[in-house]
């Protein structure tokens, strides 16, 4: 299956947008679930959309079907950051490694200044981690005890990013982790 992607448009397509996130189960987001009435809100705040910092993208099959929803937000920082949901009926099937791909695609291609993009997903979302590594992302950080969940546990989040200079060579830069011993 190809996957592209397609920007969302505020002004004509919120209620699909609703229609996506409401009521669907994100086990690995701060919030699993989100009612109607939450979705819409973030939508008038500017959550998914403003032309300066944020973006928000369908991820589309070859039938014009949503499959995906990718938000890249910070846009106005050299490191931008974005989250990424794909529709539970299409998880397990390469659409999470095609979306993030475009969007490092876009984000390189688009603004010049942008030196690397960074995202962070829970410990346990080992699907996510291996997105990121099969894409070129570098992991960076553990965050321990510093994602909340819904039902009350707190998990380690992790972060990982792509350095623009790796993607336009195709190379991946390790990180020193034993530069001091402290």
């Amino acid at each position: 299956m190809s996957v592209y992607l397609r920007e969302f448009f505020v002004e004509t397509e919120a209620e699909e947008l609703v229609s996506f996130l409401a009521g669907k189960t994100w086990p690995f987001h701060g919030a699993a679930t989100m009612a109607e009435a939450t979705v819409r809100e973030q939508i008038a705040r500017g959550r998914y959309h403003s032309d300066e910092e944020k973006k928000t993208f369908w991820a589309m099959d070859e039938q014009e079907q949503r499959v995906g929803l990718v938000r890249v937000f910070d846009l106005g920082d050299p490191t931008p950051m974005f989250d990424l949901r794909i529709a539970e009926s299409h998880r397990g099937r390469g659409i999470g490694l095609q979306a993030l791909r475009k969007l490092v695609e876009f984000v390189f291609t688009t603004y010049e200044d942008k030196l690397r993009l960074e995202g962070h997903t829970r410990v346990d979302n080992l699907a996510m981690r291996k997105v990121f590594h099969k894409a070129g992302f570098v992991k960076e950080a553990v965050h321990r005890q510093s994602w909340p969940s819904e039902d009350g546990a707190i998990y380690d989040s992790i972060g990982y990013a792509i350095l623009r200079e790796d993607w336009l060579n195709n190379k991946t830069t390790p990180i020193c982790w034993d530069d001091f011993p402290y």
